[in-house]
């Protein structure tokens, strides 16, 4: 009994010298579920237009779980994200691998598929106002994801000098062999002034370092005749180097929020063959204003991203990092750039997705891939929309948005034309308690032409439905 005694004094001894180290780590993140009704959203994760008809309606159940844990201080901390994601019903147990990513749903579930989002150490460096993150973390652009929104291996340090705020990243995308220069890099540098606390301008300068000598999407490299990323041609010995400076601004104009951004992009891809370099130009503006309106808030919203034909070897629309949704046989799961608060569900990149992402461009199972570059063709949207609080649980939304081509490739005039479609949508959403709500939405998109193609061109408007709920902790 002594010695049972002896034990218990210790192991409280132990719980309580260890108190204060476990009140420094803090967990936060979601539980989201959504239930589908949609001839275009197919639970795949990729293109479902292509396949669609008047009969298909995909009926299915997918949820998202992420928590992120700190470890530390107010000074360092550890953080590690995980994420799991599944589809009521998919597969299970050690069928048909041990380990695989989005699946573990169905009956019986012991699914090994645990990601890891983000794991890095934060900390602040002493007497400055300088902080850094170090390792696997999620970064974005200065111009809304357009450029890129997406989790990589990197160092990013932040500081301020009133009113000037600054950021200094290095982020690697890809590491090839590490004996040799064959990576893809990004290099940032943002300067923020903010003279006024409704006011801010920034000034910024990415630069990405392309060594690898492939096509983002594994394939060919770029066809200078084509003047797009793509399969279609088997050269791929090309280097790039991307300049990419540009500004993004706001200021409060009477009793509109202004916001808005514009930047430019130069560069080379060069070929270490004899092959013609080819040289990129390109440039993408962004205006938007919010303002109440009535008893709730309005946007509208406009995004210009420069195209052209493909003639000459001239490449004269955006390069984001949806373009690189894989390199050689490193393959990715995608969403690496994303243009989300147009509050579109199926133009563009959804503001809500889970595990399915399907959109017609913009998002990981882009219809026309994950770049709003459009294989070299650019892009122009125009959205709007509205939100209003009904109750103190209940609110609601609507927008609308178009969206075309900039530019047509050459020969494609025949067969196609610039203009994407129309989608109006809308939702609304109760609060049940605390960090838990509920909500039914739906998009309708009335198709263009942009979709016809030579081989199939009775394509279906794309609809769909969906009842959500999720829990913020």
């Amino acid at each position: 009994m002594r010695k049972c005694l002896v034990v218990l004094v210790a192991v409280i001894a132990v719980a309580m010298v260890a108190a204060p180290a476990m009140a420094d780590m803090k967990a936060s993140g979601f539980y989201r579920s959504k239930a589908w009704l949609s001839n275009f959203h197919d639970g795949g994760g990729g293109p479902s237009l292509r396949n669609s008809d008047e009969e298909q309606t995909n009926a299915y159940v997918e949820q998202r779980f992420r928590v992120k844990f700190d470890f530390g201080t107010e000074n360092v901390k550890a953080v590690w994200y995980l994420e799991s994601d599944m589809l009521f019903g998919d597969a299970s147990g050690s069928s048909p691998t041990p380990a695989t990513r989005n699946a573990g749903g169905a009956l019986g579930g012991d699914k090994v598929q645990t990601e890891t989002k983000n794991i890095y150490v934060w900390f602040k460096i002493p007497d400055t106002s300088i902080d850094m993150t170090w390792g696997l973390q999620a970064q974005k652009d200065a111009y809304q994801g357009v450029f890129y929104n997406a989790d990589l291996a990197g160092i990013f340090m932040n500081g301020k000098y009133e009113p000037i705020g600054y950021t200094l990243g290095w982020g690697k995308l890809y590491e090839g062999d590490n004996q040799r220069s064959d990576d893809v890099t990004l290099y940032q540098a943002e300067v923020g002034w903010a003279p006024s606390k409704e006011t801010k301008l920034g000034f910024n300068f990415y630069f990405l370092q392309d060594d690898a000598g492939r096509n983002p999407t594994g394939a060919a490299r770029l066809d200078p005749t084509a003047g797009s990323f793509g399969p279609s041609s088997p050269v791929d010995f090309y280097k790039l180097r991307l300049y990419m400076p540009g500004i993004d601004a706001s200021m409060k104009l009477g009793p509109a929020a202004l916001s808005g951004f514009i930047f430019y992009q130069t560069g080379t891809f060069e070929s270490f063959i004899g092959d013609p370099d080819v040289d990129v130009s390109a440039f993408g503006i962004d205006v938007r204003a919010d303002m109440a309106l009535g008893p709730g808030k309005f946007f509208i919203e406009g995004l210009y991203l420069s195209g052209g034909d493909g003639s000459g070897n001239d490449y004269e629309a955006p390069i984001t990092l949806g373009d690189y949704q894989a390199n050689g046989s490193n393959t990715g799961p995608g969403g690496y750039s994303s243009y989300t608060r147009h509050r579109m569900q199926i133009l563009l990149a959804s503001w809500d997705t889970i595990n399915v992402s399907q959109c017609l461009i913009g998002c990981s199972g882009g219809e026309y891939g994950d770049s709003l570059g459009n294989g070299g063709r650019g892009l122009w949207f125009i959205g709007a929309g509205y939100n209003q609080k009904f109750s103190e649980k209940l609110s609601g939304e609507v927008n609308i948005g178009y969206m075309a081509a900039t530019d047509l490739l050459e020969g494609e005039s025949s067969f196609r034309d610039k203009d994407f479609g129309t989608e109006i949508n809308a939702g609304v959403a109760y609060s049940i308690a605390k960090g838990l709500s509920f909500g039914v939405y739906g998009a309708y998109v009335f198709l263009g032409d942009f979709v016809a193609d030579d081989a199939t061109s009775d394509f279906q408007d794309p609809w769909t439905t969906y009842a959500r709920i999720n829990y913020s902790y």
